[in-house]
């Protein structure tokens, strides 16, 4: 027979080997609870909504799901440091009225910026935020590098903080309309141990998406693969018709993203004073989108809100001007039989006569 001693030994040992292995079980539990949160911090964040600009009006839903019109534009910047913007930027938002646009999609270089002085910053965003309100509809934009960057076009973190206390928080963001979806991109993301100083004497920031911004970007595209059209629009174009486009890394990842959905109706961009087809490789009006078209997307450059021309050298003396460098905007007719693209053409003159009409339109179909 077991003695007292013996049992109570016993009942120890058992007890602490329960212990052991209750203690076991938490940390296990412990630690799956930690893999499974860092699981969950690799996942995409969502894709910010995107708010029209201040005081530009609130987004009304269509009169009918697939039936609106909306404009793009971009590149208004002045060729000086000056919040005064230039006087075919004032035109050319009076001629956009006359379509009845919903809303208008801007694709960045708002203001001359590259320079973090809060006064002059501070100048130059009331005075386009005052000027794009005359469109009477929302406006929507995605930043430039004049707007995220400093001289030489270093990043600069002050500079965004500008844009998000004037302009809107978000650096990029989409926003859903009928049957399609809005999507901006932020081609001047900043990068790590920026000073708004060039951190070498031939430094040249050709733009960059950041990982975070390309991730939630998939996302969006992938839980939105059933709408019927997807527009992207971004400062930087990733088919320019010169060497200013965005950089190759970003430009690889993104195009590797595209290729993935069939419904991205158009990639719209600045950045270059000038419009580009990058489907013709030249200035034919935009090609249209047929309802069954699905495919790869159409690249197009509409850099020609006001900035100056390419060839002209920042408000100098003009130079040789090519035959694409002229100023303009795009008009989009979405309908369930597809989208209707138009170029418009408002001439070179920098300062037109405000009664006289410049600009032309130049449908591709329809």
């Amino acid at each position: 027979m077991m003695t007292t001693r013996f049992r109570l030994f016993l009942t120890l040992l058992v007890l602490l080997l329960a212990g052991a292995g209750i203690a076991g079980f938490v940390e296990a539990a412990k630690q799956k609870s930690v893999k499974s949160k860092s699981a969950k911090a690799k996942l995409a964040a969502p894709m910010p909504v995107l708010p029209p600009l201040p005081k530009t009006g609130t987004l009304k839903p269509p009169s009918g799901n697939t039936s609106f019109t909306f404009i793009v534009a971009g590149d208004n910047r002045p060729a000086t440091q000056t919040p005064t913007p230039p006087v075919i930027t004032g035109h050319i938002i009076h001629d956009m009225k006359q379509y009845q646009p919903s809303f208008i999609l801007w694709t960045g270089d708002v203001i001359a910026g590259k320079d973090p002085d809060a006064n002059e910053i501070q100048l130059e965003y009331q005075a386009f935020l005052k000027l794009v309100r005359r469109a009477g509809v929302p406006v929507f934009n995605a930043p430039g590098n004049h707007e995220m960057n400093a001289a030489k076009n270093a990043p600069c973190k002050a500079m965004g903080a500008f844009y998000q206390k004037y302009m809107v928080t978000e650096l990029y963001g989409a926003f859903a309309y009928g049957n399609s979806r809005f999507v901006a991109v932020n081609t001047d993301s900043l990068k790590k141990g920026v000073n708004c100083k060039p951190p070498t004497k031939n430094y040249d920031n050709t733009g960059y998406v950041n990982r975070d911004q390309i991730a939630s970007l998939d996302a969006y595209l992938k839980a939105n693969a059933d709408a019927q059209y997807i527009f992207i629009f971004m400062h930087r174009p990733m088919m320019p018709k010169g060497g200013g486009g965005l950089d190759t890394a970003s430009r690889a990842k993104l195009e590797k993203i595209f290729a993935k959905y069939t419904n991205i109706a158009y990639v719209l961009a600045a950045h270059e004073h000038l419009y580009y087809n990058a489907l013709t490789q030249d200035s034919s009006p935009p090609p249209c989108r047929p309802a069954t078209g699905k495919g790869p997307p159409f690249y197009l450059v509409s850099g020609g809100a006001g900035a100056p021309l390419s060839g002209d050298k920042e408000g100098e003396e003009q130079g040789e001007l090519a035959a694409d460098a002229f100023y303009n905007y795009l008009v989009f007719q979405v309908s369930a039989g597809g989208v209707k693209a138009t170029l418009v053409n408002c001439g070179t003159d920098a300062n037109p006569d405000p009664k006289k009409k410049v600009c032309q339109a130049q449908p591709s179909c329809g």
